[in-house]
Order: C-alpha cells, then structure tokens, then sequence
C-alpha cells in the first residue's frame, strides 16, 4: 500500500509540474505577445488627411495603365514537395536547401517582373509587387531575411518596398513533433512609383486567449499614390491594398474583415484591394472536394458583400492555390482560386492571368492584372 501511494504522489508531483509548466508557459507568452495598432503609419503624415504631391509622392494621371503582381510566396517553404501540418499534412517546413532554392527561383521571378519596359516585345514592368507570407527571421524558413532578398533584387529596379507584419511570435509550439518555433511574417508591398502614405490597418476580430497567443492577426497595407486629371488639374488618390485574409475559421473572421473593407472602400473611387483572400470571389463556383476539405475550406464572397460598382477580378481557368494536406501531384491535388483583386469604380480591369507555375516553389501561383485608371 505504501508502494502505490509513493507511486501516486511521484505521479501527482509530476502532472503538477507539468501543468506548472504549462501555465507559466503561457504566462510568459501573453507578458511578451505581440500587440499591434489599429493603424500604423509608415510612410507620409497623419492618417486620412488629404494628398498633397509637395509631399514627394510621384504622380499617376487619369488614362494611364497600372500592372500588378500578387503572390502568396509561402515563406518560401511550402513548394510542390510541401505536405503542411495546418492542412491535414505532417510537416512545418521543408530542407533549407529547398528554402534558399524556392527563395531564389521567387526572386529571380520577381526581377523579371519589374524589369524595364519599351525593349522589344518584352512586358511592362509591373508598377507594383504585392506579396504575402514574407518572413524575417523565423524558425520555419531558417532565419532567412526573404524581405531585404526581394527588396535588394528590386531595388536595382528603381522600387521600394514597405512590409506590414500580421505574424510575430516567440514561439509557436506547434506541431509537437517539430514546433514551429519563432515567427515573424506579414505581406509587403513594392512600388515603382513614391507614395505619399502607406498605412498598416489591423483587420477587426481574432482568435480567442490562448490561440490569438501563437497565431496571425491580420492586416491590410495601403499604399497611396496621388493621381492627377489632366484635363482639370484636379489631384485624388490610388489605393493600392495588399491583403491576406484569414483562412483557419468558420468564417465570422472573415466576415468581420470584409466589412472592415467595406468601410475603408466606401466612396473611395481609385482602389485595387488583392492578394490572399482565403476565399472564393464572387461569381466563381470552387468544386465539391474544395468547399468539403475538413482543413480548409473558402468561404464564399456574396456579391452583396460589396457595392455592385466594385468588380472582382480573378482567373476563373487556372487555380491560384493548391491544397497542402499532400505533396503536389498535378491532376490529384485539390486546387481552388483565393488569390483575386477587388477593384473600384474609377479603376476598370482590363485583363488578369493567374500564372500556371505548377507550385514548384509556393503553394501559391502568381497573379498578374492590369487596370487603366479611368
């Protein structure tokens, strides 16, 4: 009897250290979470004040063509050979050989992009880069600066780049087998033309305590650039919105953060809202297995959701993600459309293509759209 009730004690001591464990844990990571502003300023003065292109910002003109690029780069890390724990797969990250691979093949890309137009038969430079999953320093991409890459390569090209961080953690202690370990991500924005603003908004809503501990709190990041008529002098501004909305919920997040976005849009009349939704555009009808994946699952985007004079603009034929619970087998692997922009009325989309790169180096393909600024 004796025996049983040492036994017993050494278990209670035990379970008790772990939940102390456990708890003080937890105590040290919500003294040290991460807790942004509603609204951070990081380029030009107070927000919502009016545009003035004595500030330095360049100077776009009704008529003129805008091209944009988005792509959910995936840290780099979730190429084709990637299953993804949050997905139904097993991993958190792939070789650093295959990290730097995937980094450089992006960047290479990203180049190509933003190289000069007028030569030949060779595309217009992109006006602007919008990327999301773009880490510093974080466990899962080897502490790789991706940010200062990109903004390195471009810089040669005459851009400048901002980022907007919606991800920063000491630790995330998950999954088990392999945590996480620290992270620091978010989207970021590259422009070949000089804003007067660009300003991070928080998205509204979150998980709750202790998971909003370990996980995303979502932003926009705006990028201002003045627009001037011709014909009146008359100067407004072009809004230029870098997302990357939430994906793990049941979609009352989302929800909330579309109608964030209705607010910020209203009777703005120069907009381009793009990047990661983490859902179907209006007007496109994802298959069955998609919309049934027990991970992740689009949440459709009512029409109603947004005023009829806004247009959604996405590749309807090619799938701009691919599902993670596997690696990549083309033909076999669930795919889907998230990666879209949303545009305002004084902005008419005339062409988009989502790039068919096989996800060989994100589980995201670029997109490309072009606007002309009426």
């Amino acid at each position: 009897m004796g025996v049983w009730r040492r036994v017993g004690r050494i278990g209670g001591f035990v379970l008790g250290g772990a939940v102390c464990g456990v708890v003080g844990f937890v105590g040290v990571m919500w003294m040290r979470e991460w807790r942004p502003q509603q609204v951070e300023r990081l380029v030009g003065g107070a927000v919502g004040r009016a545009v003035t292109v004595e500030e330095g910002g360049s100077l776009l003109h009704r008529g003129d063509t805008i091209r944009l690029v988005s792509w959910n780069i995936g840290y780099a890390g979730l190429g084709d050979d990637m299953d993804f724990f949050y997905d139904g797969g097993t991993r958190m990250r792939t070789s650093r050989e295959r990290t730097e691979r995937n980094l450089r093949r992006i960047v290479d890309f990203l180049s190509g992009e933003a190289a000069s137009a007028g030569r030949g038969k060779r595309k217009p430079a992109a006006d602007f880069i919008l990327l999301q999953e773009v880490d510093v320093d974080s466990r899962r991409s080897y502490r790789l600066n991706e940010f200062d890459s990109i903004r390195r390569a471009l810089a040669a090209a005459g851009y400048d780049g901002w980022r907007g961080l919606n991800y920063r953690c000491d630790f995330v202690p998950i999954p088990l087998r392999e945590p996480m370990g620290r992270v620091e991500s978010g989207v970021a924005t590259f422009s070949r033309w000089r804003p007067v603003q660009v300003v991070r908004y928080a998205y509204p809503g979150g998980f709750s305590f202790p998971v909003r501990l370990f996980n995303l709190k979502r932003c926009l990041l705006s990028t201002w650039i003045p627009v001037r008529d011709l014909e009146t002098g008359h100067i407004d501004t072009l809004f230029i919105n870098n997302t990357h909305n939430t994906a793990y919920d049941t979609g009352g997040m989302r929800n909330g953060e579309f109608a964030f976005l209705r607010g910020l849009l209203a009777g703005r009349r120069y907009t381009v809202t793009m990047g990661d939704w983490n859902s179907s555009p209006a007007g496109y009808c994802p298959a069955r297995e998609a919309v049934e994946d027990p991970y992740f699952s689009p949440w459709p985007i009512d029409r109603a959701d947004f005023p009829s004079e806004m247009t959604f603009v996405y590749d309807p034929e090619t799938p701009s993600v691919r599902y993670g619970y596997e690696p990549y087998r083309a033909g076999k692997t669930t795919t889907t459309v998230v990666d879209f922009a949303l545009c305002g009325p004084g902005v008419e989309p005339i062409g988009v293509e989502t790039l068919d790169f096989g996800f060989k180096n994100s589980d995201h393909n670029p997109v490309v759209a072009t606007f002309v600024i009426r």
